[in-house]
């Protein structure tokens, strides 16, 4: 009996192991394209060589990996307006707080003197 026949191909592993890690952190989208290599070289090594397996774990990690990739695009498309608004909001609010200000960081009533009142 030849005990290579049943080796897993170390790239199957990897991708349906970094494809599922890919989920955890939302923004892995590194992760899942890295999945996704990973799985097609596993396929591209399955396919010259007999003796791997793994093909179902290769096959996994490029659909997961996929599918990561699309929720991540999804989320930036659909979150980040929202986003934008609330940077703007916080910019706006902090315009007056800027116009009073003077360059070294004091408020111009500290530098006039008399300016302040009691």
């Amino acid at each position: 009996m030849d005990e290579n026949k049943n080796v897993i191909s170390e790239f199957a592993i990897a991708s349906l192991a970094i494809a599922a890690i890919s989920f955890i952190s939302l923004a892995g989208m590194e992760k899942a394209i890295l999945a996704i290599i990973f799985g097609a070289l596993a396929l591209k090594k399955m396919e010259k060589s007999d003796n791997l397996m793994g093909l179902k774990f290769a096959r996994a990690g490029i659909i997961l990996g996929f599918i990561s990739v699309l929720v991540t695009i999804h989320l930036i498309i659909k979150i980040y307006p929202k986003v934008r608004q609330i940077m703007n909001q916080i910019q706006s609010e902090q315009a007056p707080l800027r116009e009073n200000a003077h360059p070294d960081g004091r408020q111009r009533s500290e530098i006039i003197p008399g300016a302040k009142l009691f």
